[in-house]
């Protein structure tokens, strides 16, 4: 597993945590063998959470993790439902009240996520419903590392970049959008890498009718990978979802793993820019990790 990309991902997943939930400070970790290492932290106000080890049999989170079900603490340090060995760390962020979910991949519990306040108050009364759908996502991302995983330990051990790069292409998809299923899986990357440079040189054609033709061809590309229309059907049904050109150009990037700085300096735009256009198109695409903002506008035809 390609524990550089996992961190990654649990780190937008605690980042879109902590936005959603707007909690005062966010955090969260892995579960590896009974301990979970926190690594990933939003709002922090002097890390003195970084690197804790949460045993599933301490604390508010071990609980969680162990009984796989969300638990909360109004007043953690005066809290009798739980042990007590993290309250330095919770003090040193001056934490009142904690909120706990666990993220299950088939039923096990693989990461927690955090959620604490600096007062007395919750964040509103959707914070449970919302931290629920981060960890599902989540979840989801996960589950397709083992996947990911599992396919590199059956080529041998060969390394996951040998054949493929963009672990967003096995996310659950709708049957009827295959994606080059017959293809092999380096032919698919390279597909998505000549449509991330064709859509660069959209955006730098000199004229309109050259930039018209680049589109044409563009379209003719990401049409490929829909399937045969079903029997009975005469005309591809198209969902009433618009991309603006430069959030395309931003999520065929994010396809190819590039970070938005990477991003930013391929486009010619601020990472502060590319931020704004990555929210913009995973809220039109419903999406709340970027991986899953690929995966939709790939399903929608928007990109290869």
């Amino acid at each position: 597993m390609d524990e550089d990309h996992v961190q990654r991902i649990l780190r937008e997943a605690v980042d879109v945590f902590a936005r959603e939930t707007r909690f005062d400070v966010a955090f969260g970790g892995l579960e590896r063998a009974g301990v979970t290492m926190l690594t990933a932290i939003s709002g922090a106000a002097n890390n003195a959470n970084e690197g804790v080890l949460v045993r599933t049999d301490q604390g508010l989170g071990g609980r969680a993790l162990r009984e796989r079900r969300p638990r909360i603490a109004a007043n953690y340090v005066a809290s009798r439902q739980i042990t007590h060995e993290y309250d330095a760390h919770i003090r040193g962020e001056r934490i009142v009240g904690l909120f706990a979910m666990p993220v299950l991949v088939d039923g096990e519990a693989r990461a927690v996520l955090y959620g604490g306040t600096r007062g007395s108050m919750m964040p509103g009364t959707n914070f449970a419903r919302i931290a629920a759908g981060v960890a599902r996502d989540l979840s989801r991302e996960l589950s397709i590392e083992d996947e990911v995983a599992r396919r590199v330990e059956a080529r041998g051990g060969a390394r996951a970049s040998d054949w493929t790069s963009d672990r967003s292409q096995l996310l659950p998809l709708p049957q009827h959008l295959p994606h080059f299923p017959h293809l092999p899986p380096a032919t698919v990357e390279t597909l998505r890498t000549v449509h991330a440079g064709l859509r660069g040189a959209i955006a730098e054609a000199p004229t309109p009718r050259l930039r018209e033709r680049l589109l044409d061809v563009e379209r003719q590309l990401t049409g490929l990978s829909a399937a045969p229309l079903a029997p009975g059907h005469h005309a591809r049904v198209r969902v009433p979802v618009q991309l603006s050109p430069r959030e395309i150009d931003t999520l065929t990037q994010v396809a190819l793993g590039a970070t938005n700085a990477e991003i930013g300096e391929m486009l010619g735009l601020t990472e502060n820019t590319i931020k704004s256009y990555l929210n913009a198109a995973m809220t039109k695409l419903d999406a709340s990790t970027r991986h899953a903002a690929v995966s939709r506008a790939r399903s929608l035809g928007f990109l290869v």
